[in-house]
């Protein structure tokens, strides 16, 4: 069992783990696209991607947005942000604005989200019913969230069984902070994806 050991912990990153996100492999065991279709934020969307880390689906994201779009990069990690704030800068993507903060508190304005993306996180937040309200006040209403976490069974690698959760159970958490379940799918061979709309 790769990469067990001090896996899980509540708080910002540091370079280290968060370059292990960007491994090649990533892409082959959580293809981006997959995510991509099921956010479906077309050019002019406003997205914010929590937990952005290095930006794994913040510069995919910026291209399907476009121009007229933004994508809302946020994450607790220092190192993370500044190193979206110094890409976004050499790609010349003005759509990127990167926001230092943790997903219970983002600092951004109510109801002025299209869509929010949580890429294997859900399992790692520090107070679940405080960020579930912060993603209620932040997105449109209609607004869609796609979250994708690790599936409930041992994989090669990721966090240790006892902290992961099922689609169903998150399914169930949501449901009771406002939101429907509009699909639950496959993010991959190691993720499940699902998608629910802010009621």
């Amino acid at each position: 069992m790769a990469n067990q050991s001090g896996h899980h912990h509540h708080g910002p990153w540091g370079m280290e783990q968060l370059k292990r996100l960007q491994h090649p492999d990533r892409a082959r065991i959580m293809p981006p696209e997959v995510v991509l279709e099921h956010l479906n934020a077309g050019l002019g969307t406003r997205v914010a991607d929590v937990g952005a880390g290095l930006g794994w689906l913040t510069f995919p994201l910026a291209v399907a947005v476009g121009a007229s779009g933004r994508v809302l990069a946020i994450d607790p990690s220092e190192d993370g942000v500044s190193a979206i704030r110094e890409r976004a800068a050499r790609e010349g993507l003005g759509q990127i604005e990167v926001f230092l903060a943790p997903a219970e508190d983002t600092g951004l304005p109510d109801n002025t989200v299209d869509r929010v993306v949580w890429h294997t996180m859900y399992h790692d937040v520090s107070d679940r019913p405080l960020a579930l309200r912060e993603m209620h006040r932040i997105l449109k209403p209609g607004g869609r969230w796609v979250i994708v976490d690790w599936l409930k069974e041992e994989t090669e690698s990721g966090p240790p069984l006892s902290v992961r959760m099922s689609a169903k159970e998150v399914a169930a958490e949501v449901e009771g902070a406002g939101f429907d379940v509009v699909e639950e799918w496959s993010g991959g061979p190691v993720t499940w994806g699902l998608t629910v709309e802010k009621r």
